[in-house]
């Protein structure tokens, strides 16, 4: 099968200790470039999809996006400890801070009381998909696009964007008898590693369509040591 090139949120994040479908694909033999990180926002999801499509080529395309309202902040010396500070966000990823929606700096409090911009952010979104998909359909790469929470769309241009918007990974996960065995150490959301198999099933079942899936019945993902 040709490579596949995804990014998402930590939902998808193959390098934690937690595994995810990314891992599943992998361990079937799947030839996998991950660019998903942990708590990052739509901007940089979509960001690094296209700049790779600019500079390497890929049979597959697989876009998992996160919730609205997400932040991802440079890292400088001026803001470094905010960072640091964060109870839950305190870590780095290439270079930004992906501060999620936490508000426990007044500087994010501030941000969200006078300068977030709900419908610019949507926009912007939908507007890096439409492109995206123009990348993928100039270069004849297969792309599939994946929400991982409820997005709540408003602007009418996502209907030019090709995609199941019924289906929410998140809350497909909580909907499904596998959410019994979560672990909420941490206020962990990453899903539990049985259900991470039944989403490749479905993304190979809606998307990739590959026969080497068929080694999943053989599959053993072992216990993270801790949760992430």
């Amino acid at each position: 099968m040709s490579k596949i090139l995804i990014s998402g949120c930590g939902l998808s994040w193959s390098h934690q200790e937690r595994p995810t479908w990314v891992n599943v694909l992998r361990i079937c033999g799947a030839d996998i470039t991950d660019l998903a990180g942990p708590a990052i926002s739509n901007t940089l999801i979509l960001n690094q999809l296209i700049s790779e499509l600019h500079v390497n080529d890929y049979g597959y395309v697989i876009c998992q996006l996160t919730a609205h309202g997400k932040l991802d902040v440079e890292i400088n010396e001026s803001n470094h400890y905010v960072m640091q500070k964060d109870s839950v966000r305190n870590f780095d990823y290439n270079g930004y801070w992906p501060s999620g929606t936490s508000t426990e700096h007044e500087s994010k409090r501030l941000f969200y009381k006078y300068l977030y911009s709900p419908q610019i952010e949507q926009q912007d979104t939908i507007l890096k998909l439409l492109h995206l998909q123009k990348v993928c359909e100039a270069t004849g790469t297969e792309l599939y696009v994946m929400q991982g929470y409820r997005m709540n769309w408003t602007n009418n241009l996502i209907d030019k964007v090709n995609m199941d918007k019924d289906f929410v990974l998140y809350e497909h996960y909580k909907a499904h008898k596998l959410y019994a065995h979560h672990d909420f150490t941490n206020n962990n959301t990453v899903p539990n590693k049985l259900y991470q198999i039944e989403i490749a099933r479905h993304i190979n079942d809606n998307f990739l369509r590959w026969d080497g899936m068929q080694s999943l019945s053989l599959i053993h993902i072992s216990e993270p040591t801790r949760p992430y």
